[in-house]
């Protein structure tokens, strides 16, 4: 029988790729020449800044750079490398980027790292001019800001999944050990081998061991705004300090970074954009604490958040006398004990009391509590617990009902959030990205952000506003 399939060489393969690629990308590249020039973004700080850095006998322009970068993103090229190879065989795209020559991988290296606040104030100036524009195509899905937590995985040793696997297994030769001198005792082999992981990595302390995604690993925390188009708003990297306690559970610390993230990320924002106006947060149950409700009061924004189930526990809720002191759910006769103010970083400060039938020791330098309750009203060994904020009430006295049909409605819309933060990292390839440094990794995130709002400005001049974010359709 005959052989029906032709083999391929080399040269096949490379002239079906230059043809489908220059096809493509000629598409491409003649639209951004005629809808967008990035010179007219560009504030005159990142060119003083640029030109102080290199001089007048600089050997690419920054208009050069910066479209190199975008192309890199609308076309998912992984790697620096890759788009060198690409630049050096096309010259159309050399053309378009304005380079005499390609520049080396250093040249674009050493971009990201020093020019990081500069692409911070290009990405600002891009955010107000595409508002206008959001607002035209809907004005309705424009007055929604939707916030979210996301980590980019560093490219470090610790998330090799390897490394977990060997902390695993210590702790399980430690069980046994533990398991023969304490025989009635439980021993959790994953919270002790979590434990046990280094708070950050040994090769960049700024990629820290955090709960997202539904695993720990080693990320680049930041939190993210977006309109209900998926229009990038907002990129704050909340760079807090990493107080994972062995005593909570995975999810009760995101929920504690997520509650905490929020108001400086807003405020700062705001302060960026002083007259964007929104109608309308949504968030998930993340977000659901007292001082995010308060302050989203306070802007005239009305919060769509799910209640956390986490911080509505199923306890009895102590009543008030008409002092306004909380009394045991037990015996309303009892009121709680004052003990003093809670002052926790990056939230409200709090009236804490405590359960009337609890007594508070100081043995050995260290606090105790010695509960004398014969029926608590929580497995808590100090007993029950109470703090009160100011303004604890706008949880549950929201504007707009939680089972309304408009609630509901509005709610599912916050899984644009999620679909754009998608669509940055798959702009840098984070999955395949190799980039080890913190300040090149923020512009990473930047350049995408960037590439997501040149592409929303391509769509529209183009007369393809129904789909604002189909930037697969530039290059189809």
């Amino acid at each position: 029988m005959p052989v029906s399939a032709k083999q391929l060489n080399f040269c096949d393969v490379s002239n079906d790729f230059d043809k489908f690629y220059n096809q493509n990308q000629n598409d491409l590249l003649s639209l951004l020449d005629k809808f967008i020039s990035i010179s007219d973004f560009i504030p005159f700080s990142f060119y003083r800044k640029y030109y102080s850095n290199f001089g007048s006998k600089r050997d690419f322009s920054l208009e050069s750079m910066l479209n190199a970068f975008i192309v890199k993103n609308i076309l998912s090229i992984p790697s620096v490398d890759l788009l060198i190879t690409i630049l050096s065989i096309s010259s159309e795209l050399r053309q378009f980027c304005g380079f005499l020559k390609v520049p080396h991988k250093s040249q674009f290296s050493r971009f990201k790292s020093i020019f990081l606040d500069n692409l911070n104030d290009l990405f600002n100036v891009l955010v107000d001019f595409t508002e206008d524009i959001s607002k035209e195509i809907s004005p309705f899905l424009s007055s929604i800001l939707i916030t979210d937590t996301t980590g980019v995985e560093a490219y470090v040793t610790e998330n090799n999944l390897k490394f977990y696997q060997s902390q695993l297994r210590k702790s399980k030769s430690h069980a046994k050990f533990f398991s023969k001198t304490n025989p009635n005792s439980v021993f959790d082999v994953e919270k002790y081998a979590q434990g046990q992981m280094p708070k950050f990595a040994s090769s960049n302390p700024d990629a820290k061991l955090t709960y997202l995604n539904g695993h720990f690993g080693y990320f680049l925390k930041c939190i993210v705004s977006t309109n209900a188009l998926g229009l990038v708003r907002n990129v704050n990297f909340y760079d807090s300090d990493n107080n994972l306690d062995q005593d909570l559970r995975p999810q009760d610390v995101k929920d504690s970074f997520d509650s905490k993230s929020l108001i400086p990320s807003l405020e700062t924002f705001f302060q960026l954009h002083p007259n964007f106006k929104f109608k309308y947060f949504l968030g998930d149950s993340g977000f659901d604490a007292d001082d995010n409700y308060a302050y989203l009061h306070k802007k005239n924004i009305m919060p769509i958040i799910n209640l956390n189930p986490r911080n509505s526990k199923d306890l009895p809720q102590p009543g008030f006398n008409e002092i306004g002191i909380p009394l045991c759910p037990r015996d309303p006769s009892l009121p709680m004990n004052y003990d003093g103010i809670t002052r926790e970083k990056g939230r409200s400060d709090r009236i804490k009391y405590l359960c009337p039938k609890v007594q508070k020791l100081t043995i050995k330098g260290r606090c105790q509590y010695i509960l004398s309750c014969e029926d608590p009203c929580t497995p808590s060994k100090c007993g029950r617990i109470k703090q009160i904020t100011i303004h604890h009430n706008y949880r549950f006295n929201t504007a707009m009902p939680r089972d309304s049909l408009k609630w509901k409605k509005l709610y599912r819309l916050r899984t644009i959030c999620e679909r754009s933060i998608s669509q940055l990292k798959n702009f840098i390839q984070i999955k395949t990205s190799k980039v080890r440094n913190t300040v090149s990794l923020k512009s990473d995130i930047l350049f995408a952000c960037i590439s997501q709002l040149i592409s929303f400005i391509l769509i529209f001049k183009a007369g393809k506003s129904e789909n604002p974010l189909a930037i697969k359709s530039l290059i189809a």
